[in-house]
């Protein structure tokens, strides 16, 4: 049962591992011509050895689902015979057909790398068995069958086999010489065959293509390892630093700077005209000196800008009216890269949008602000796109979109200092100016 169910598991493995690849042949023709050997002493009483004229058939048509598990078909005859004194006292002959499972160990554990020439097949399985002898009946059996073929490559189309295998026979009702009703039990009742052949490989639409048994299973591998090794070749390509700049080609912006050159993180020469540290290319003032905080340009510049960019039309706030907005209209800060208006200032926009509903007289100008981390371009689009969030919050509590304004200032006008955290942190901000018509 053991064998039966091995047979079994080959099987479905098999179709498991089914696929539509016609990138190698399935189909092989097996034949092999030996001898054979009762191994289990289930005789009549006084036959022994040695044996005459054995004999041993095996002919197989088999399919492989894959480069690992197939599937065969194997009809074979074996003929039995023993001395009892001086005479040939018995010729049995077994006629059998069995389903046979296959599993190709050089694929299955990539013997192919060691060598292309030499191969193993595992097979086992099951099917029925006719036993006879002239004049002394017939007996049907069940046969598990198991067995090692190692194989010698000669080309795509042939190759040369040694099968080594074993029978079993189930529920045999005769001795193996025929004479005796009284049979053995379990698996006491069983031969091995050796035989020579060969496989031929030159049938099928895919004939022409490699053998299943010699197309190793890790052709895949192979091709993906040069795909990668392909991909690897071109990222060195691209690591190529033709200046020695210490920038690589692709992304060099000046690929043939001069030696000895100074360049930044996109191969640059580095020129700074008004000498004040920061590289004309990043300099927002690059003939007058500034800081790094200002981005090149000196402090009175960005104030002058701030006191220009902060008019806003309309009159100050008086009386009790300047007190309850003071009150609601503080800065409301962001994440880093972050336009979407955090739940902690909710409250605050909640008791403004009341405000400005109640009096109408009143208009809001919502200035967004950025730390100076990231390009100036994208800081300059997200300040204004932090303005427009804020005034999105205040339009969705019922204010009218026509009494705000929004406009974006990007890093120009920072409230604290850029160096630390805290200071970013309070930059990434959206300042509210309230006034009355």
């Amino acid at each position: 049962m053991k064998k039966i169910i091995l047979s079994a598991a080959l099987l479905i493995c098999g179709s498991a591992f089914a696929q539509k690849d016609t990138s190698y042949n399935k189909i092989a023709i097996d034949f092999g011509v030996g001898g054979s050997n009762v191994l289990s002493p289930n005789f009549s009483k006084g036959f022994k050895a040695p044996f005459i004229d054995p004999l041993s058939v095996r002919f197989g048509t088999r399919y492989m689902f894959n480069k690992v598990f197939g599937l065969s078909w194997v009809l074979g005859y074996d003929n039995f015979g023993a001395k009892k004194t001086s005479a040939v006292d018995f010729h049995t002959h077994n006629i059998s057909s069995t389903i046979q499972g296959y599993v190709n160990m050089t694929n299955l554990y990539n013997f192919s790398e060691f060598s292309d020439k030499f191969g193993l097949l595992f097979h086992a399985g099951a099917g029925l068995s006719l036993m006879y002898g002239k004049g002394k009946g017939m007996d049907n059996v069940i046969s598990l069958v198991g067995g090692l073929t190692p194989q010698y490559k000669i080309n795509n189309k042939i190759s040369l086999n040694l099968d080594l295998g074993f029978n079993f026979n189930l529920q045999q009702n005769r001795t193996f010489d025929m004479y005796t009703a009284t049979p053995a039990t379990g698996l006491a009742n069983n031969f091995g065959y050796g035989t020579i052949g060969f496989s031929y490989y030159g049938i099928g639409k895919n004939k022409a293509k490699t053998p299943a048994d010699w197309s190793p299973s890790q052709d895949a591998s192979k091709k993906e390892l040069e795909a990668l090794r392909a991909k690897l070749a071109a990222t060195e390509a691209k690591l190529v630093d033709s200046d020695n700049d210490g920038v690589a080609n692709f992304l060099d912006i000046e690929p043939n700077t001069p030696a000895g050159s100074f360049v930044n993180a996109k191969g640059q020469a580095v020129v700074d005209m008004d000498g004040d540290g920061i590289v004309d290319s990043e300099d927002f003032c690059p003939t007058v000196k500034g800081t790094a905080e200002f981005k090149g340009c000196p402090m009175a510049f960005a104030q002058e800008t701030k006191v220009v960019s902060d008019e806003v039309a309309g009159n100050e706030l008086t009386g009790d009216l300047k007190a309850k907005v003071a009150s609601v209209s503080k800065d409301v800060n962001f994440d880093t890269k972050s336009v979407s208006v955090k739940g902690s200032f909710k409250k605050e926009l909640d008791a403004l949008a009341k405000l400005l509903n109640e009096n109408a007289s009143i208009v809001i100008a919502l200035h967004g602000h950025c730390d100076n981390v990231g390009e100036d371009i994208l800081n300059n689009q997200l300040s204004e796109d932090r303005a427009k969030s804020v005034k999105d919050y205040l339009v969705s509590k019922g204010v009218s979109t026509s009494r705000i304004s929004t406009k974006g200032f990007g890093i120009t006008q920072p409230k604290l200092s850029n160096d630390t955290e805290k200071g970013r942190a309070a930059n990434r901000r959206v300042e509210l100016i309230v006034k009355t018509k």
